[in-house]
């Protein structure tokens, strides 16, 4: 069994290798949907080779009434639904997909089930890279010297992803009250920050006077372009936030081609 084992791990990634190649250089003119289907095609068969993946099922059990061992009166703690999603995960280096996923957001922990969908799973944070669930994108930063200030390591909702990146993190916490009716209740609180990554580091949008510092060098087109679209970061901060990245990052390309 061992040595099958060992087989599977030393042969199959070549598999994966050799198969990328040749699709790779069949033609002097890359064919981008070729070496895409050839690509998915050797990611599928490594996957059907190590059925159960043991691989994705080495953390330790999730025990959901450990965490929370009161009365929730309202709200959860997880991302969007407090059920199983079908998303994808890339953990430890692999993408799996087609795999339920649901994302505790209080303890910042991704899980999953078993193979025998008896027990759910936490996965180790320390090899979660991205995941995908409800059809969000989740991408683990973890801040450097320059932006710790700014950013601290954890999961984040990519919003827009060009030249220039948006960021949502999320955070859930709890809250007490408290009377002589009711009694004690405990309630989920959920709070959001949007982070604008540029040129490499990180700066945190608290409104727009915050945002027109970190696009100073195309603050008179912005401002335009916001009061034009009349976009408001008060009512809807998420969506006027992706649109005017979107437009800066728009605007910085059609400048670097007319040049």
């Amino acid at each position: 069994m061992i040595k099958w084992f060992t087989f599977v791990k030393i042969f199959l990634p070549s598999i994966f290798f050799i198969t990328f190649h040749r699709a790779s250089s069949q033609n002097t003119t890359p064919d981008t949907s070729s070496q895409t289907s050839s690509l998915k095609n050797a990611i599928n068969l490594y996957h059907r080779f190590l059925s159960p993946e043991t691989g994705l099922y080495d953390g330790t059990e999730y025990a959901y009434a450990a965490y929370y061992p009161f009365t929730i009166n309202e709200g959860h703690p997880f991302f969007q639904e407090k059920r199983f999603d079908t998303g994808a995960v890339f953990y430890n280096g692999i993408l799996y997909e087609n795999v339920p996923l649901m994302f505790d957001i209080v303890k910042e922990e991704l899980l999953t089930k078993d193979p025998n969908s008896v027990k759910t799973i936490r996965l180790n944070t320390e090899r979660v890279e991205r995941f995908i669930i409800f059809r969000h994108t989740f991408i683990k930063l973890n801040h450097d010297s320059d932006d710790s200030a700014t950013l601290r390591s954890g999961f984040y909702d990519l919003l827009y992803n060009g030249n220039t990146s948006l960021y949502k993190k999320i955070s859930k916490s709890f809250e007490t009250t408290s009377d002589t009716y009711f009694g004690i209740k405990q309630y989920v609180v959920e709070s959001s920050q949007y982070f604008i990554k540029r040129d490499n580091h990180y700066y945190k949008i608290k409104n727009k006077k915050t945002l027109l510092v970190v696009m100073n060098n195309k603050k008179k087109e912005v401002e335009q372009f916001i009061k034009k679209n009349k976009l408001s970061l008060k009512k809807d901060k998420e969506n006027a936030l992706k649109n005017i990245v979107a437009y800066y990052d728009e605007i910085g390309t059609l400048k670097k081609d007319n040049n």
